[in-house]
Formats: structure tokens, C-alpha cells, sequence
């Protein structure tokens, strides 16, 4: 790692292009699928799109519909910009009329979990300052998953990649598309679980398939990630947006006290705990990503394993 400081910045920057134009050809190769692109043209016109950037938002007849859909970060990774609108848009479903949430994404990726072409950039600057507002934007956005009142209904449409995919027992229901998968490959790019996984998955599906995913990277198919239960239920592809909307719309004809008071009779229980696991999970990576090897991990698994996602 002297090797990278001695000559500068200009090692980081090169790499972090050759590794942006490596995303780039996935997502080319991914609008072989003209329904995607067309949805998402449609979607940021009609819906919301004059209050947000990276997300859209739909209000709905009893819920709020969520979805990723990003243009600050490329396959829908979170960035403190995005995780911030995301917060914005649950406090605001928080305070209105909304019965419950939907949270889903636009086109064929559901989240590819942490924005590290964002990150990297910003630790040539400062290592430590830089390191600690990421674990601070990180401990904000689980902390709002955590504390939403409301239930929270995920569908995922497509892959879902560390902090995408353990974000997810923060959630009430979570019904997955068939092509999802699901991987949290953290000790590969040399960080530490998130989103409250080291307390979350070991309770879901125990320690020894919780440690298998948080230390060897393991990738779940959908229906994998329904048998541990991770996953509620798994839908066809071609009919999961309209198996999503009947269930959304049988839900909101409960009454919302119901709907709060069940979430709440669940959940509140583990609030404390999860809370903790999130402090913990941040002051870990903090300490991870201010050091020189923690970045250097980084670089090595955006340059080798970037055409995975």
C-alpha cells in the first residue's frame, strides 16, 4: 500500500475508471431488454420525479410505493445521496395517510448494495473523514428501517448484493422475483457485515448458513433464500408485479391501527438489539475503511469480480 501512496492518487483514479467502464458494459449488455428502459423513462415522468433523483416515488390508494432507480450510482447502489432520499421518503410515508410501504426497484437489479466507486473517489481525499461519514450515511439509512412503525414490503426483482440483500429482515414481507439472487460478500472486498446481518442472519437461517454467506460470499437463488427465510414467497418473473399488487392491495384493506399494532407486537422486542448491531456493524467498518488495507481490498474486488454484478 506505500507502493499506492508513494505515486498518489493517479493508481486509485486509474483503476476506478477501468472499473466504471467495466459497469458500464454490464448495464449496456442489460438494455438488450427494452422493457426495462422503457419503464424507466415512463416511470421518472410520470411519478414523482420532480422531487427526487435517485429514487421514485409513487402515492398510491392506501401504501407508498418506493423504488430505486437510480442516476447518481450505476445498478442501484446507495450512496449517502440515495440512502437519504430513500429516509426522506419513509418519514414522509411515516407521517401521511399510508397504510404501509412498498419498496421494489426499476429495471432487472434490485440493489448492488454499496456505492464503492462513490467511496473510493472520496478516500483519496481523507481516509478517516470520508470513512466516517459513509458508516454515519450507513448507520442513519438502518436506523430509519428500523424504527419505521409501518409494515415494509420489499419486492425484489433481481439481485440483491450486501447492503441490498441484509437490509432485508428489516422488513415485514419480502417476495422475490424467481431470477433473484441474493450474495453478501463482504470479507471478499474486505468489509465487515452491515444492515444489521450479524444479528439477523444467524436468527433467520442460523449461524452455520449465516456464516457461509457473511464470510465465504455464498450466492442464494431465490427459492435458496426462501427455504433459510430470507424470502417470503417466490413468483414467476412474467407474473411477479401482478402476484406483488393483488397481495399489496389485500393488505391495505386492513385497518391501519391492525397493521402498526401486529408490526409493532413483532418487532419492538428486537428494536434495542438490532439498534446496538447497527452501532457496532458502523464503528467496525469505520475502523475497516480507514485503514490502507481496507481501501486496497476494495480496489482488488471492484477490479476482479465487477463482471459478476
Amino acid at each position: 500500500m506505500e507502493a499506492l501512496a508513494a505515486n498518489g492518487t493517479t493508481n486509485i483514479q486509474t483503476s476506478v475508471t477501468g472499473v466504471t467502464a467495466s459497469k458500464r458494459r454490464f448495464i449496456d449488455d442489460r438494455r438488450d431488454q427494452p422493457f426495462d428502459k422503457r419503464l424507466r423513462f415512463s416511470v421518472r415522468q410520470t411519478e414523482s420525479a420532480y422531487r427526487y433523483r435517485d429514487i421514485v416515488v409513487r402515492k398510491q390508494d392506501g401504501f407508498t410505493h418506493i423504488l430505486l432507480s437510480t442516476k447518481s450510482s450505476e445498478n442501484n447502489s446507495l450512496n449517502p445521496e440515495v440512502m437519504k432520499e430513500v429516509q426522506s421518503a419513509l418519514n414522509t410515508a411515516a407521517a401521511d395517510d399510508s397504510k404501509l410501504v412498498l419498496f421494489s426497484a426499476v429495471g432487472s437489479i434490485f440493489c448492488c448494495g454499496l456505492d464503492f466507486i462513490y467511496f473510493i473517489r472520496r478516500l483519496t481525499d481523507d481516509r478517516k473523514k470520508e470513512s466516517t461519514k459513509m458508516a454515519e450515511a450507513i448507520r442513519n439509512f438502518v436506523n430509519t428501517f428500523i424504527q419505521f412503525k409501518k409494515p415494509i414490503i420489499v419486492a425484489v426483482n433481481g439481485p440483491a448484493i450486501g447492503l441490498g440483500a441484509s437490509i432485508l429482515p428489516l422488513c415485514d414481507v419480502v417476495w422475490a422475483n424467481e431470477k433473484a439472487w441474493f450474495q453478501t460478500p463482504y470479507t471478499t472486498f474486505g468489509q465487515s457485515p452491515d444492515g444489521c446481518s450479524s444479528l439477523t442472519f444467524p436468527r433467520i437461517m442460523g449461524l452455520a448458513s449465516a456464516n457461509e454467506m457473511l464470510f465465504s460470499g455464498r450466492k442464494l437463488t431465490a427459492q435458496e433464500a426462501c427455504a433459510k427465510g430470507l424470502v417470503s414467497q417466490v413468483f414467476w418473473p412474467g407474473t411477479f408485479t401482478q402476484e406483488v399488487m393483488v397481495r399489496i392491495k389485500e393488505l391495505v384493506t386492513c385497518h391501519s391501527v391492525v397493521l402498526e399494532e401486529s408490526k409493532a407486537l413483532v418487532r419492538n422486542i428486537m428494536k434495542v438489539e438490532l439498534e446496538q448491531a447497527n452501532e457496532k456493524e458502523c464503528e467496525v467498518l469505520k475502523k475497516i475503511w480507514g485503514s490502507a488495507q481496507g481501501m486496497d481490498s476494495m480496489l482488488k474486488y471492484l477490479q476482479n469480480r465487477i463482471d459478476e454484478f
